[in-house]
């Protein structure tokens, strides 16, 4: 059962918190809906005869006061994550577990502006708040996210079973030279020998394949300039913001939540399609 649960958390999960705007957006709307399920549907037992202000703003307090501690914390994560691919349903929940205990204490913490009572500096207050908190989150925690990887696992898998079965077709040998910023760091390469390139740091790495076994290069160039060289080859594909591709080296591929996993022959890396490029991935590969 613990190996179960444990493969399970280990399940890749898209990260949705990249995004600045799109943050913001869904940080308004989950507090519009935080606001609307307390009011109308009152989960919780009140005292109006303690509340220092208006019911109505009291509701808008605690709907509201999880946007800045969610804004700041998520930007701070996302300044500190290095790679989104590592991303799983397991740091999903428990980032999300850490949001709703930092709002849980926020919720006490204001108690003396907003309630009248002795009491409420209390450990027993404490364990209230940060219980309702987790009560109003327990929806995303144990229903929303395994319901949406779950989703987007069958979408992704379903997309593959689409696909054409292609025999590729073997690649003329064909010399390019590719040009960077520092003129004697130019380099020739066989296009029929190249594999994938990776962006590492303020590098790109450029894997190829000889009959004497899996080569890799470190070069002073962005994924874009790279991938503007070799646009005259449809099959060079970039599946990722960090990843260009030659399709004709596929081996097979695999779904999962955060989109296509591809295998190169004789390569034990695995490459990443994301989901926003699968669409323009499966165009590509189904006219190769």
């Amino acid at each position: 059962m613990l190996k179960h649960i444990e493969k399970y958390l280990k399940e890749p999960y898209p990260y949705y918190h990249g995004n600045q705007q799109r943050l913001i957006l869904l940080l308004l709307i989950t507090s519009v809906l935080s606001f609307g399920f307390s009011y109308f549907f009152e989960p919780f037992n009140v005292n109006p005869t303690e509340h220092r202000i208006n019911s109505i703003w009291i509701l808008m307090i605690h709907a509201f006061i999880a946007f800045p501690i969610v804004y700041v914390y998520l930007m701070l994560l996302n300044k500190s994550l290095k790679n989104d691919l590592n991303w799983t349903i397991g740091k999903e929940l428990f980032h999300l577990s850490i949001l709703l205990l930092l709002i849980g204490i926020a919720s006490f913490l204001i108690r003396d502006f907003i309630y009248l009572n002795p009491d409420n500096w209390s450990i027993k207050y404490l364990r209230e708040e940060i219980r309702n908190t987790f009560l109003v989150g327990v929806l995303i925690l144990v229903i929303v996210l395994p319901i949406n990887l779950e989703r987007l696992i069958h979408k992704h898998t379903t997309s593959l079973k689409k696909l054409p079965k292609h025999i590729k077709k073997e690649l003329k040998s064909t010399l390019i030279l590719i040009k960077t910023s520092i003129p004697n760091e130019n380099f020739e390469l066989e296009i029929k020998e190249f594999l994938f390139a990776k962006v590492e740091s303020n590098y790109i790495e450029v894997f190829t394949s000889s009959s004497t076994g899996i080569h890799k290069k470190l070069i002073r160039l962005t994924l874009k300039e790279l991938e503007d060289q070799l646009d005259s080859f449809p099959y060079i594909f970039k599946t990722h913001r960090s990843y260009l591709v030659n399709l004709n080296a596929i081996e097979s591929t695999s779904g999962n939540a955060q989109g296509y996993q591809l295998m190169l022959k004789e390569c034990s890396n695995i490459i990443p399609v994301s989901r926003s490029n699968i669409a323009k991935y499966n165009s590509v590969y189904s006219t190769l």
